[in-house]
């Protein structure tokens, strides 16, 4: 089976391939990102909250 498309689209389709694997790729790592930041906001939400107050303590 012989395909139809000349070797610049060929290529063509693989570079817009190519560019859209990068975004998906970008996308995943921003994803995890904010995950992960949104995570250690909470733990540190709920530690700081944790954390005895006296009302004594030197300013």
């Amino acid at each position: 089976m012989k395909a139809d498309l000349t070797r610049e689209q060929m290529m063509m389709i693989v570079e817009r391939a190519r560019y859209q694997q990068s975004i998906a790729a970008g996308e995943i790592v921003v994803s995890g990102t904010r995950k992960a930041l949104s995570a250690l906001a909470r733990w540190t939400d709920r530690f700081l909250h944790g954390l005895p107050m006296a009302p004594t303590a030197r300013q």
